[in-house]
């Protein structure tokens, strides 16, 4: 396996849970932590209730001509399950970070709408050498299925 320098992914990640939080806050919730495990990455307070949050950062959609119109959902990277299969969070959360968009999905409904439907998976996704495979899946079919916010 390569040896891969995460130091790039790793800010790009921070970053966007950075951006989802800042969201959250901006709509009344409240920050409590940040998690480093594949678990969840941030845990809010809304509505008094906690709620955490599975972010994911994509810096590969770029605004048309370039954009390709999907969307990913990991499965696993780096010979681990990861992604859809590890976390526990209640929200599954994609940033796109060139068209600035939030989308948010419960992580059942996610799961429910991954086993209703034939997905195509990509293979050898991600980093050269990470063997990331995923759910390569056209966004605008399934859009009515999250919640779309622009930042």
């Amino acid at each position: 396996m390569a040896n891969l320098d995460f130091k790039p992914d790793l800010k790009l990640g921070n970053d966007g849970e950075t951006v989802v939080r800042q969201f959250l806050e901006t709509n009344g919730c409240k920050f409590i932590n940040s998690n480093n495990d594949n678990k969840y990455d941030i845990k809010m307070l809304t509505n008094n209730i906690e709620t955490t949050y599975e972010i994911k950062t994509d810096v590969f959609v770029a605004p048309k001509p370039f954009d390709s119109g999907n969307i990913f959902i990991e499965l696993e990277s780096r010979g681990k399950l990861s992604g859809i299969n590890t976390t526990q969070a209640k929200w599954f959360v994609t940033y796109f970070l060139y068209l600035n968009e939030l989308w948010f999905i419960e992580t059942t409904k996610l799961k429910k709408l991954i086993q209703d439907n034939n997905f195509m998976i990509s293979y050898n996704a991600g980093d050269i050498g990470s063997g990331t495979h995923g759910y390569l899946i056209k966004r605008d079919p399934i859009r009515s299925h999250f919640h779309v916010h622009k930042i």
